[in-house]
């Protein structure tokens, strides 16, 4: 299961620390070479000749034993993933904060690959709060945490603080080293978040919305490979771009301004139907009586994407032949591929083009900016803002996903409102439900395509409901 990878285990000061014994054993038994480095502390509940003798190879406990020709905390990060178990709040803390007082402090710093931790302290360790605030810091740099379980600590209590066993963390272990990268090389746009709209400088109106269904998106298709821009109502620190747009109006510019060159835009936002029409320049003071405000509706985003199917920027480009560079004809073979993705969403014919001189999707709105990484120089030129060039190549439309939040009737909610907005899929989920939905950590949706076609996913966390929508809809 494990042949070829190398699994590095670091071991922290913890009384969990002989369970990772059991650990080292299971990854050898599936094939993995495992290198083990670990605290000065962490000796003092393992021995380095039983980690040694487990492992087959040397353990690493000092900065400057320089073996090899790199220095030790560089040489460590060649292996696939780095599981630190048991993970005391000390080095958690550390990690978080950028701190690299030990080898395995400045291992975790430079290393690149997945990082898997599994926590074991106190009770009371585990809930003070700058614990917690350091392990969200973890989780949202791209850190995988499996959290503690509820059971008899060494402190004589019950409580949670208790490591997972080992084999749950060599469970987890795999699964993230058996993440496929199926989304590698695709552009993923995500909105996320409850928008707000402004009644005066100090107030506004928003919803429900924690944006944590959209944020599950954007890690998932991230770890799953693909390049991703997070346009949300909050600041995430993520490893991916991030742009925050608080209100209807910003978001809609945000996504038209990021829209060229996607291949998917998922709209899990949850964008404010209305606006104060005029909204007050300074604190609406309390002068009793009533209040009236005038909203005015918003624009429809997701609506006003799926419209502007034609998402491409038109090129011209050389006949087919010695001309074009070879990295130009494998771009124009790939749309030539996704044509029949395009055609289906476009609502005039493409017209013929000479064999061999690129494919015809949509025409372009003046809006639209041009995409990234344009083509190769001089395999061609961009053409005038609503100008049909000769020869021409256009990019196809990306594919879009809309949410739909109902609170009843949810499958014929979501079948009218994908006819209206005229999107690819559409994610209705139920509202009126107290375990899912707003503001917690599980769902339960349905996936409905354009073909009004109903894919149902049970209750289960955010980030497995998240995988599942993007594998179904990317498979």
């Amino acid at each position: 299961m494990l042949k070829n990878k190398t699994v590095l285990i670091g071991i922290t000061g913890g009384i969990a620390a002989y369970k990772i014994c059991n650990l080292i054993r299971l990854y050898k038994k599936e094939g993995a070479n495992v290198r083990v480095v670990v605290t000065p502390n962490a000796l003092n509940f393992v021995t380095k000749l039983t980690l040694q003798t487990l492992s087959g190879n040397e353990v690493y406990v000092d900065n400057f034993e320089i073996k090899e020709y790199k220095p030790e905390h560089i040489a460590l990060t060649e292996a696939d993933i780095f599981v630190i178990a048991p993970a005391s709040a000390n080095t958690i803390g550390k990690i978080a904060n950028g701190i690299c007082d030990n080898l395995l402090l400045s291992t975790a710093c430079a290393f690149s690959k997945p990082i898997l931790i599994a926590p074991a302290m106190n009770e009371n360790m585990w809930k003070n709060p700058f614990v917690q605030e350091n392990l969200v810091k973890l989780k949202n740099a791209g850190y995988h945490i499996i959290e503690p379980e509820t059971g008899f600590l060494a402190c004589g209590t019950n409580g949670i603080g208790r490591m997972k066993e080992p084999e749950e963390i060599f469970e987890k272990s795999v699964e993230i080293l058996s993440e496929k990268q199926t989304l590698k090389g695709k552009k993923i746009l995500i909105t996320a978040g409850g928008t707000r709209e402004k009644i005066d400088p100090v107030r506004y109106i928003t919803n429900s919305s924690s944006g944590k269904m959209g944020l599950a998106l954007a890690d998932r298709a991230f770890d799953m490979g693909a390049e991703v821009t997070l346009i949300s109502t909050f600041k995430a620190e993520k490893p991916y771009k991030n742009i925050v747009a608080q209100t209807a109006l910003e978001m809609e510019k945000a996504v038209k301004e990021n829209l060229a060159g996607q291949d998917c835009v998922i709209m899990a936002a949850a964008v404010s139907d209305y606006r104060v029409e005029n909204v007050s320049e300074q604190k609406m003071k309390k002068q009793g009586g009533e209040v009236t405000l005038r909203l005015v509706e918003n624009p429809d985003i997701l609506q006003e994407i799926c419209k502007l199917s034609p998402l491409c920027h038109s090129v011209t480009f050389p006949p087919q032949g010695g001309q074009r560079s070879q990295a130009l004809n494998e771009r124009i073979e790939h749309e030539a591929d996704r044509e029949q993705l395009s055609s289906a969403r476009s609502s005039t014919p493409s017209p013929t083009l000479p064999a061999g001189e690129g494919v015809r999707a949509n025409l372009t709105p003046e809006t639209l900016t041009p995409p990234p990484n344009p083509l190769p120089q001089g395999a061609g030129e961009c053409a005038k803002p609503g100008e049909i060039p000769t020869n021409p190549i256009y990019f196809s439309p990306p594919l879009i996903i809309g949410f739909c939040a109902e609170s009843e009737n949810l499958i014929e909610n979501a079948k009218t409102k994908i006819r209206k907005k005229g999107c690819d899929y559409l994610i209705a989920n139920d509202i009126s439900r107290k375990d899912i939905g707003f503001n917690t950590d599980e769902n339960e949706v349905y996936i409905i395509d354009k073909n009004l076609n109903i894919k149902h996913i049970k209750k289960d966390t955010k980030l497995n409901i998240a995988k599942r929508i993007l594998e179904e809809v990317f498979e």
